[in-house]
């Protein structure tokens, strides 16, 4: 059974993937520091694109009603 399409996993992963992507453009000094940086953002895009599939797959997709997301 599928669970409920989280549309606040969503946005707590695009935090993450805008957090991670401003970290790489301030910090990263190194080819090591940024390798670091990629598979971080990676992870973080694969768990985006699984949750997409998921949702898709199950034929959900959230519903917004004016900032009421479902």
């Amino acid at each position: 059974m599928h669970q409920p399409f989280d549309i606040t996993l969503t946005h707590r992963l695009a935090d993450q993937l805008v957090e991670c992507a401003t970290s790489l453009k301030e910090k990263a000094q190194s080819p090591d520091q940024v390798q670091q940086h990629l598979v971080r953002l990676t992870s973080i895009m694969d768990s985006l694109h699984s949750l997409s599939h998921e949702a898709e797959e199950a034929g959900m997709n959230p519903i917004n009603d004016r900032g009421d997301i479902r």
